[in-house]
């Protein structure tokens, strides 16, 4: 299950493309059995000696609570099945999030892990005058909070193999959003810190081969007081209970994110009951459901997407494909959408499918696109309209049939709520 390093060192991104795409041969060899009892675990674990504060416990943990929390728990096959106010392809949750909390009242200031399975977080290091920030490109102490988002990405390729490359940086962009919505919702404001050195916060971190950071954000005001770096590291503990492989997903893409690319300025006025009730759909009602906002979203944060619409239903347009908002191809593509994104059935129910495309693949990208999407998300959940994200596609087949030469980076659907 290991990725080979010529694909890891020598590849350009239309090989990444090309090693990661879906074709129905490759779908076939993925569609045998799967032995759930042998998924690796989902979330990591640090030790119960720690000192550890509940979300209830303090006010100001709401910003925590709101970027990552369970939403829905159950008992499948005999295990607990979470899931999250933040999409996962396959509810896999190949991410993990900490947190430098310092001068916040009540609050021990420190490194954090924020273990969403048990709605808390979990004090890893206290800090006085020592911090990350210097690791991630701050010379300055920050009173507020700084997130870390990493990636475990065996917990996606135990079950997608190459393909997981795609569905953890997905994941990682639908998180970075929704760190975002709730600093937003609370009338705080997100930088994204891209000047950092993965490798040297990685190790401080305590993070081994199997995790690597992804992305860091910070949360608060700059003081004038310096600050060291952590003068230990952080204890090592598996994310995971076994790994088979190290994935070495860290070395395929430049690991910086490039804060400038985010499409992180658009605010879609939300309160905190639209982020914790979300839900992505697996059904759709068979009526029309209007779903000009989104398409009107869809438009106004795209940067350099381009971006397909197959309208499947409607009260006044011809249906058919639509390229931003001109209409290329004319007829009803219900079976076929449906067949390009592996079957799934209960597309053929959805009123539009958006294919979001650019002439660039790349890690940016892929965030990029699940930012828009997770924005797509969150306002059917106020238009009480049923939407879901897809990142399973036959990528050349769909290409063809859109006649584009652009990389498809994330398909989504919507429809009226069954």
């Amino acid at each position: 299950m290991q990725w080979n390093k010529t694909f890891i060192l020598n590849c350009g991104m239309h090989k990444i493309y090309d090693d990661t795409a879906l074709t129905p041969m490759r779908v076939a060899r993925m569609s045998g059995y799967i032995d759930w009892q042998s998924q690796p675990s989902t979330f990591k674990h640090y030790p119960d000696f720690l000192f550890r504060y509940k979300y209830k416990d303090n006010p100001d943990f709401k910003i925590v609570e709101l970027s990552r929390v369970v939403t829905l728990s159950s008992i499948i096959a005999s295990k607990p099945y979470l899931k999250l106010n933040t999409p996962s392809a396959g509810n896999l949750h190949p991410l993990e999030l900490y947190i430098q909390i310092r001068g916040v009242k009540g609050v021990l200031s420190g490194i954090y892990h924020v273990d969403a399975s048990l709605n808390e977080i979990v004090l890893l290091q206290e800090i006085e005058d020592d911090g990350i920030e210097q690791l991630v490109g701050l010379n300055k102490r920050i009173n507020g909070y700084i997130f870390v988002v990493s990636i475990v990405a065996f917990r996606s390729k135990w079950k997608y193999q190459d393909r997981a490359l795609r569905y953890c940086y997905l994941d990682a962009g639908h998180q970075i959003d929704s760190i975002y919505q709730a600093a937003t919702i609370l009338g705080q404001s997100v930088e994204v810190l891209s000047d950092y050195d993965s490798n040297k916060l990685d190790e401080i971190m305590g993070f081994k081969d199997e995790e690597f950071s992804c992305a860091v954000l910070s949360i608060g005001s700059i003081s004038g007081k310096d600050v060291k770096i952590l003068n230990k590291k952080i204890m090592q503990v598996a994310p995971t209970d076994y790994c088979e492989s190290n994935s070495n997903l860290k070395n395929i893409f430049e690991n910086k994110l490039s804060a400038h690319k985010m499409i992180l300025q658009k605010n879609i006025h939300l309160d905190e009951n639209i982020v914790l009730n979300r839900r992505s759909a697996r059904k759709f009602a068979k009526n029309y459901v209007d779903t000009s906002k989104l398409v009107d979203s869809l438009s106004s944060m795209s940067l350099n997407f381009s971006n397909f619409i197959i309208l499947l239903k409607s009260s006044d347009k011809k249906l058919g494909i639509y390229l931003d908002d001109i209409l290329i191809k004319i007829g009803d593509f219900k079976e076929e959408i449906s067949s390009l994104l592996v079957d799934q059935q209960f597309i053929k129910n959805a009123t539009m499918v958006v294919v979001i495309t650019s002439d660039n693949f790349d890690k940016n990208e892929l965030i990029n696109s699940a930012i828009l999407v997770n924005r797509l998300y969150l306002l059917a959940q106020k238009s009480s309209i049923a939407f879901t994200g897809i990142g399973a596609f036959y990528d050349y087949k769909l290409q063809k049939f859109l006649s584009t030469k652009n990389y498809i980076h994330y398909v989504c659907a919507a429809g009226a709520i069954e």
